[in-house]
């Protein structure tokens, strides 16, 4: 239960987080494609942002915030990648539905995940 402003502040926080520029954009639409039939996207963190359901979690891909999905969930869990294979445990920002595009924002690639001020 929220208590206090600050706590209330805290979880209406939106987060940005970086996909590697290695990752080329054509296949990470594929991704993005799953989501927006339902599907759930991981991303993982080390620990988990200040934030909660139903906040946005921008993209910072190649040097630019492109556009966001709603935070479906914080959760720990494991689980095998449907389009890799490769197995994950640990902390993710789950995401899902349809990715929402915004004019790009410059924004220096980073790892892990920052708050959003818009």
């Amino acid at each position: 239960m929220i208590t206090t402003i600050n706590e209330f502040k805290d979880m209406n926080r939106d987060i940005v987080i970086t996909i590697p520029a290695t990752i080329k954009w054509d296949e990470y639409k594929l991704e993005l494609d799953k989501a927006a039939k339902g599907e759930i996207l991981n991303y993982k963190v080390s620990n988990f942002p200040k934030t909660d359901r139903g906040n946005r979690c921008y993209i910072c891909y190649k040097g630019h915030v492109i556009g966001y999905h709603i935070i479906h969930d914080l959760v720990s869990h494991e689980f095998t990648c449907s389009t890799t294979g490769k197995e994950w445990k640990g902390k993710f920002v789950q995401r899902t539905g349809t990715f929402n595009e915004i004019e790009p924002i410059p924004m220096k690639g980073f790892m892990g995940f920052r708050y959003f001020e818009h």
